[in-house]
């Protein structure tokens, strides 16, 4: 026992004495940058500066694991900005953006110890939001409809050079599974252009509905030719079909018959050389067309002995 005391004594006083002993470490603090109204970066700066800081062991384990909003943060609306858009940031501005702040006696080094931005007019353009959410029903379920993202599209603001690129602005790939009903998500948008391109919205909501799968038939359906003249001399047979249909229970409840359209296409029956043509469908969405009876249409030209 005093054996045990004693290594417990010694590691105690080890540690005191290695936490209020001067340590020399690098802190590495995220760069954020904030602009003045109409600028924007032309040139992406780095992501973040590294700071050498010689201090006690108490504060370094304060600054790397307990500080919250660690950040180097400029504001260049304090800055000199030159009439060509150029910036240059000293080490004492840099050190003067430091959050939580270190006295300047602990500092030993600062890397970058300068960094040069390039600023110019600001450009702005609206973007439709592109879904990169998975959505994965449970077992004997499925998606109806289509997702719903709100909102739908955002304003971007930034570099005149990148603006003009982009076409959409995605949202993070985060997978969603075993949904068994209908669903409301709160989902980040991407950052990879960082203070090149920003927007005030940060997140949009994805919904949807997710049903237990059914399947109906449907008959009688009658099947239309498309495309071609009013008095045609093409014959099909018959001319009507059952379909077996998929969806959503709810979806398939309120269905009708109407909603489910059977077409062969004209230039399909110019075209057929064979006397059997496959129809068509369009029905509505959330809706899959399983099968058929016939699955093929018998296809014959109508021959007039006068004409």
């Amino acid at each position: 026992m005093p054996i045990l005391l004693s290594i417990v004594l010694a590691l105690g006083l080890w540690g005191y004495v290695s936490m209020t002993s001067l340590t020399t470490v690098y802190v590495t603090y995220p760069l954020v940058v904030d602009l003045p109204e109409e600028r924007s970066l032309e040139i992406e700066p780095p992501k973040s500066i590294s700071v050498k800081l010689r201090t006690s062991g108490w504060q370094l384990l304060y600054l790397q694991y307990f500080s919250s909003g660690k950040e180097c943060r400029i504001d260049l609306a304090k800055t000199n900005i030159s009439s060509d858009g150029i910036v240059e940031l000293t080490k004492t501005e840099l050190l003067q953006g430091i959050n939580p702040t270190v006295s300047l006696e602990k500092v030993v080094e600062v890397l970058p110890e300068s960094i040069t931005l390039k600023t110019g007019m600001l450009f702005r353009q609206t973007l439709p939001v592109r879904s990169r959410v998975s959505i994965s029903p449970g077992k004997g379920y499925m998606l109806v409809g289509k997702l719903h993202i709100e909102p739908d599209s955002i304003v971007v603001r930034g570099n005149g050079s990148i603006i003009p690129t982009l076409r959409s602005w995605a949202t993070q790939k985060i997978s969603f599974g075993d949904l068994t009903g209908p669903f409301s998500f709160t989902v980040p948008l991407q950052d990879t252009l960082q203070n090149l391109v920003t927007s005030a919205i940060k997140e949009v909501t994805i919904s949807g509905d997710i049903q237990q799968i059914t399947e109906v038939t449907f008959s009688d359906i009658p099947i239309n030719i498309v495309g071609g003249p009013e008095q045609s001399d093409h014959s099909i047979e018959p001319n009507r079909i059952s379909a077996i249909v998929r969806g959503g229970v709810k979806r398939i409840a309120s269905l009708s018959a109407d909603e489910i359209k059977a077409i062969v296409y004209y230039p399909q029956l110019v075209q057929d050389s064979t006397g059997f043509v496959t129809p068509t469908f369009v029905v509505p969405a959330g809706i899959t067309v399983l099968g058929t009876n016939p699955t093929l249409l018998k296809h014959r030209l109508i021959i007039y002995p006068n004409r």
